[in-house]
């Protein structure tokens, strides 16, 4: 079965609340409340004709089973033997184009999945529970021997109950074909739409050239079908072939630099704080720390992938857990060598994870290529103040969501066709997927939102951008600093990927204050005619250095 490192509790907040960093929901939550049925749309523009969706949750009777087409809870018949096949509860999708089904959640859900598979069939199977108990649900598997090994499928994730609509989109296990989502409600129109056309590729791709430089087995991560086509790419946990003591040099590296250097680990929870410690006879030793028994020796490399496991196993939401999660953190991104290293997690942004030769090369590609969404257990860990990196939406009263298997969300049956004129007045906000970044209230003429808590790493996405048959001379951004002295960066204009073509770049220093607005012009350096996704690239500081509020396009 999948590893479940989103599961989402009946609470509605993610297993993020256990390590003192909770998801918070907004003010209004406390006024509003998720009405017991909620609108659901499935569209399919995967680009395939056959396309299949599945609902797996848990009632609020603690039943286990599946949403059929008619928006109806089956609780999962508790069988008598095992791998017993589940009745067929596909939920057929029609062409692709943006076309699909609509339902009704008729009951809050908690722990769920919504399973799409393109061409065939998922085939589910249940396990008998204990005496009294539930029945187990076995889900597609990571071997070549599972019956659903060749067929191609993806999920995201959601609980929905009194408290909100709370769903994601995780990389944790694999990436598979993209799965992009909206909701509105109290909390406004949201939409998570975080794999750009090619990310699946360029991960496998970049996999195979990371095998070649160090003869890890990364190729092994990719899964394809006997035509070729990439049906997924496997997390290191799901590895067919072994990767042995890859982290060994690593982590002998770390152990060995921290028997004189202190080394310390702010656990973000006041309830908690910060633990220092160093490395004596092997073992890392935080002064006052209770350990529960189990010392944080050298972990191993499956260790270091899984964060569950060894001396990095979490016992839940105390103080080793809280530690235990940013060593993780730091051990899979490479940052404890670093400048700034001893002091985790806020002492290293994330400009500069992954920067070691020795370091989770799969995590390094899924955010290079996919964007947003956890590509490990603890992504959650950063620097106090850094803007999540999963993909999630969450609202406290929610009226609508759609899901849209290979393209974005758009509502309707449009599946994301439509385009946006490059000459009007795109607002920063207006994003359809992001690295990093947050949106507050902006000040600027017209008001509304700007995007800011901007740094080198992040990026914006912006769907099917319409430039016409000419190129524009000019690109033109609203922006405001209040960075410190010396603090500066630029905004990279790219086409069709955050490393795709660049074609223009506006450098940003110090406006006079956040919300202090500049409109600053530049021209385009490359083409750009016809239809693209356009992503912001942010380069330079680690450091926040720039809000934005708009942008456009000049012919003139």
């Amino acid at each position: 079965m999948l590893s479940r490192r989103r599961l989402l509790t009946a609470a509605g907040t993610a297993t993020a609340a256990l390590l003192g960093s909770p998801l918070l929901l907004p003010e209004r939550a406390a006024r509003a409340q998720a009405a017991p049925a909620l609108p659901l749309t499935l569209l399919n523009a995967s680009g395939n004709g056959t396309a299949y969706a599945y609902i797996t949750a848990t009632d609020t009777a603690g039943r286990l089973g599946f949403v059929g087409a008619d928006g109806v809870f089956h609780a999962l018949p508790n069988p008598s033997s095992v791998l017993t096949p589940v009745p067929d509860y596909a939920i057929p999708l029609g062409p692709s184009g943006g076309s699909g089904v609509s339902l009704v959640l008729t009951g809050y859900l908690t722990g769920g999945r919504v399973w799409f598979s393109i061409g065939d069939k998922i085939r589910f199977f249940a396990n008998p529970g204990p005496p009294g108990g539930a029945p187990g649900l076995v889900e597609p598997g990571f071997t070549s021997a599972d019956p659903n090994w060749s067929t191609h499928w993806s999920f995201c994730e959601f609980t929905y109950n009194a408290a909100n609509l709370y769903a994601n989109i995780s990389y944790v296990d694999l990436v598979a074909s993209p799965i992009s989502m909206r909701s509105t409600g109290a909390a406004g129109d949201q939409s998570v739409s975080p794999l750009p056309p090619g990310a699946p590729e360029a991960i496998a791709s970049g996999l195979a050239a990371q095998h070649a430089a160090d003869g890890a087995p990364w190729d092994q991560l990719v899964v394809r079908d006997t035509s070729g086509a990439l049906l997924r790419v496997l997390a290191p946990t799901h590895s067919p072939a072994s990767f042995g003591t890859y982290f060994a040099p690593y982590v002998d590296a770390v152990w060995s630099h921290f028997q004189n250097t202190p080394l310390t680990v702010d656990t973000q929870n006041p309830a908690f704080g910060a633990f220092t410690g160093t490395v004596s006879g092997d073992v890392l030793t935080f002064a006052g720390l209770d350990t529960h028994g189990v010392p944080f020796t050298k972990p191993g490399t499956n260790d270091i992938f899984s964060c569950a496991s060894g001396p990095l196993y979490n016992s839940g939401g105390d103080a080793r857990g809280a530690v235990a999660a940013r060593l993780s953190a730091a051990l899979n991104r490479g940052t404890l060598l670093l400048d700034g290293g001893g002091q985790q997690p806020s002492g290293v942004g994330p400009a500069q994870y992954y920067q070691n030769a020795i370091t989770n090369h799969y995590a390094r590609l899924v955010h290079a290529n996919a964007g947003v969404g956890y590509a490990f257990p603890y992504d959650d860990v950063g620097p106090t103040g850094t803007p999540p990196v999963d993909g999630h939406l969450q609202d406290p009263a929610p009226t609508s969501w759609t899901i849209t298997l290979g393209g974005t969300s758009g509502g309707g049956g449009s599946g994301g066709a439509s385009t946006t004129s490059a000459y009007t007045t795109i607002p920063a906000s207006s994003f359809s997927s992001r690295n990093g970044t947050q949106t507050e209230n902006c000040q600027d003429t017209g008001g509304g939102l700007d995007v800011g808590w901007i740094h080198a790493g992040c990026w914006l996405g912006y769907r099917r951008i319409d430039f016409g048959g000419t190129t524009p001379r000019q690109f033109i951004a609203r922006v405001a600093s209040g960075a410190a002295a010396g603090v500066s960066g630029g905004i990279e204009l790219r086409l069709d990927g955050p490393t795709g073509t660049k074609v223009a770049e506006i450098d940003v220093g110090d406006t006079g204050g956040w919300q202090s607005w500049r409109t600053v012009p530049i021209n385009l350096t490359g083409a750009a005619t016809g239809v693209h996704d356009v992503y912001l690239t942010f380069i330079g500081s680690a450091s926040d250095f720039v809000n934005l509020h708009w942008f456009t396009f000049s012919a003139t």
